[in-house]
């Protein structure tokens, strides 16, 4: 079955064929030494006017055989999926620090090359132009922490 981020299951009140409609005050579920399972042929929707929780001592994982949406796009009644990737962030980390040490790496080439004074690294060949405060920003671009923060403690893609 396609995904339609539009779909929704028809009201109990509409619905043409055997349901079970529980109404109550509050309902539990308990299942005191195994499992809780629910399984739909289309769709599970889980509905609140207020908060959703999700609570565990564990671990908590979505696990789908197609894409993991977070979030909708769109006004109510055409909702569409995302479209922007999430990144994998050890692999971002990497590519960035690799783009700074290049750019690190063309800055030093350039000053050498054209006798740009450079006081942090000892570089003092005769030239107009003072590159410390380019050099600091990278530095501090390529601090550990920086990127480390981009980041997510808890969210993990594979």
């Amino acid at each position: 079955m396609a995904y339609d981020p539009n779909y929704k299951p028809a009201q109990p009140n509409a619905y043409q064929g055997k349901q079970i409609i529980l109404n109550s005050d509050r309902i539990l579920f308990n299942a005191k030494n195994d499992s809780a399972l629910i399984y739909a042929d289309k769709s599970i929707n889980l509905n609140s006017q207020g908060s959703m929780n999700f609570d565990n001592e564990g671990l908590f994982v979505v696990n789908s055989k197609k894409d993991i949406y977070l979030g909708l796009e769109g006004k109510k009644g055409n909702k569409k999926p995302p479209t922007e990737p999430a990144l994998l962030g050890d692999k971002t980390e990497a590519y960035l620090v690799e783009m700074l040490n290049l750019i690190q790496d063309l800055v030093l080439f350039l000053a050498v090359e054209y006798k740009v004074t450079v006081p942090l690294l000892g570089i003092s060949a005769p030239g107009p132009n003072d590159i410390s405060s380019f050099l600091n920003t990278i530095q501090r671009l390529k601090s550990p922490n920086r990127l480390e923060d981009i980041k997510s403690k808890k969210v993990k893609l594979i």
